[in-house]
Parts: structure tokens; sequence; C-alpha cells
């Protein structure tokens, strides 16, 4: 088990090893510093409905920090990327 600063290299390593997205509590007290934890969800778009129809997003400022492995890579810079992630070898 390791943390590993947020890049490219790093979400690439996390998508092979079949996770799929990146979580992180709301309630991060530094929003360029924030510790993700990798998970695999079968159906990401599902996942994300089933989240904000299940009202856990609909309180608001309480919404979970949330990023799509798939969609950093294709759209955001390595410095773009902020924080770290726990990842279990």
């Amino acid at each position: 088990m390791r943390f590993a600063k947020l890049t490219h290299s790093v979400l690439k390593e996390l998508q092979s090893m079949g996770y799929n997205v990146l979580i992180a509590p709301y309630n991060c007290e530094d929003s360029e510093n924030i510790t993700w934890k990798a998970i695999a969800v079968p159906n990401v778009f599902d996942w994300l409905v089933a989240l904000d129809c299940e009202g856990i997003t609909t309180t608001p400022f309480q919404e979970p920090n949330i990023l799509v492995i798939q969609d950093a890579l294709l759209n955001m810079k390595d410095e773009d990327l902020q924080g770290s992630v726990f990842i279990e070898d």
C-alpha cells in the first residue's frame, strides 16, 4: 500500500488494475491536496446516476469529490491533476 501523487501515469496504472473512478470526501480541508481512493464500478454512468437518484448528492455543498479516470486521462493535463491517491498493491 502506498500513496502516489496523481499523474497520468498513476491513472493509467490504476486503470490497468481495473479501477475506473477516484472518490474523496466532500469536506476535504485542502482542495489542492485531496486524498483520493480508487474504486471500480461496473458502469460509471449508471453509478453516477444512482448517486444522484439515491439522494447522496442532493444536499448542497456535500457532493463527494469524484474523478472518472478515463475522463481525466482524456481531458486533463498532468499539472491540472491535484492530490494523491491511495494504491493497494
